[in-house]
């Protein structure tokens, strides 16, 4: 039997890892993103901070004379020094400027901050005037500065970042390998087991797995007591078996040999009886074999009770009439009972009961059915007046190959056997009691309401 593959879609890990990383990418990017608007706002903050000082520092100092009209030779003191200029306006006229200063005005503001464009290049810019508004001084930087400004310090504080990611990358592999270490181990144990020797999963496993481990050592108690059962259930058939066979390949050598008539016909009446306890064995493995199949495959149907017992009697009324044994049918008022089953397992429940019942009985007795309902539950009951089962034998007649008799009669073992598992199929209970007047056996069978 060939077994299916399990359907793959990817790699746990795989998965796992991609998910968290593209997490963490995109994490980083917002970050980043945050970061760099949030760089920008402190810069100019910053240098709006210093365009103001500035221009404080220099109006403090506007009235001073000075015949200079610019400042052709001021020292450069850092890269972005040259991006930064001033003006200092005595009405309407420049009075002082930086060298990197435009001729024309940097805004036309009375006073605070504005952005203007001198020239094609765009300025920020602050305006302070003096309290007789004689003096005004205007502070400008040019906003490619404060970009460049900007731009190198993201990248400043983006190059560990950079660093990190990958490295982070490979602390997420690391962490999802040894996460799912528990699910390797757990495969391992689990390719350990074979049919010859099944055991629990006993391995440390984490809380999440271990629902899962609970339902796979279930599943493999049931599996382990199913191939022990079908190993002794093939055990004990095969020593059945043994006996009949033997027995026919005995009288059948004895009817060879047979010097007269009666020898010979005497050995093959042996034979055919040994036989044919064989064949009724082997029925009754075919039986049980195939219970747990038909129940599967069969739907649940109306039985009424009382059909079943009417066919059921049809089947046995030969050999009870062989036997000299009468079949009678009780029932109370519920003559229509009908309860949810498989009709031809019931069916074979019913015969095996009163089979048994009616290969037990002495002759000139009665093997009676009955029918009724007891607290709302359906009970059907199939008593005789044969030698009964000592109660402390009872447990053990419902075991497969358990002949409690030892007066000769055919019997495989397995009635009483498969009568408990097909009631065990439908939810209802088997009694074993003893019968009327305290002679014979009570078989009572309690359906669920």
């Amino acid at each position: 039997m060939n077994t299916a593959p399990p359907l793959v879609y990817g790699s746990l890990r795989h998965r796992l890892v991609l998910l968290l990383v593209s997490g963490l990418l995109l994490i980083w990017l917002l970050a980043a993103a945050l970061t760099a608007l949030k760089t920008r706002h402190e810069v100019d903050e910053l240098l709006d901070a210093h365009l103001v000082q500035s221009a404080s520092l220099l109006l403090s100092r506007a009235s001073e004379d000075s015949d200079e009209t610019d400042i052709e030779h001021a020292p450069v003191l850092n890269r972005y020094a040259y991006k930064l200029a001033f003006q200092i306006w005595e009405g309407e006229q420049l009075r002082l400027h930086s060298v990197n200063a435009p001729a024309q005005a940097l805004g036309t503001q009375s006073q605070g901050f504005a952005t203007s464009t001198v020239n094609g290049q765009s300025w920020r810019t602050f305006t302070a005037a003096s309290q007789d508004r004689h003096y005004r001084v205007r502070v400008g930087e040019a906003q490619s500065a404060r970009t460049d400004l900007a731009r190198d310090l993201f990248l400043q504080l983006l190059s560990p970042l950079l660093l990190a990611l990958p490295l982070l990358a490979l602390l997420v592999w690391f962490a999802v390998a040894r996460a799912l270490r528990p699910l390797a181990e757990l495969s391992e144990s689990i390719a350990g087991q074979h049919a010859g020797n099944l055991h629990a999963v006993t391995l440390p496993v984490p809380a999440e797995l271990a629902p899962l481990v609970g339902r796979l050592n279930t599943l493999l108690e049931q599996v382990a007591s199913s191939f022990e059962n079908e190993r002794r259930f093939t055990s004990d058939a095969a020593h059945e078996l043994r006996t009949p066979l033997a027995a026919v390949h005995t009288q059948l050598q004895v009817a060879q040999g047979a010097v007269t008539p009666e020898e010979r016909s005497r050995a093959i009446a042996m034979a055919l009886a040994a036989g044919e306890r064989a064949t009724r064995l082997v029925q009754q493995l075919l039986t049980l074999a195939r219970l747990d199949h038909d129940t599967s495959q069969q739907q649940a149907t109306a039985v009424p009770l009382r059909e079943l017992v009417t066919t059921a009697f049809e089947l046995i009324a030969e050999e009870a009439a062989a036997r000299d044994i009468a079949l009678a049918f009780e029932t109370d008022n519920e003559t229509g009972t009908v309860i949810t089953g498989h009709r031809d397992l019931l069916l074979i429940l019913l015969r095996n009961l009163l089979d048994n019942a009616v290969r037990y009985s002495p002759a000139h007795t009665t093997v009676t059915t009955v029918l009724q309902k007891t607290a709302g539950r359906s009970v059907l009951i199939v008593k005789d007046e044969g030698p009964g089962i000592a109660p402390e034998s009872r447990e053990a007649a419902l075991q497969r190959f358990r002949r409690l008799d030892e007066s000769g009669r055919q019997g495989s073992g397995l009635g009483l056997s498969i009568v408990e598992r097909i009631a065990s199929l439908h939810g209802a209970s088997v009694s074993l009691q003893t019968g009327d007047g305290g002679r014979g056996l009570r078989v009572e069978i309690r359906f669920p309401s």
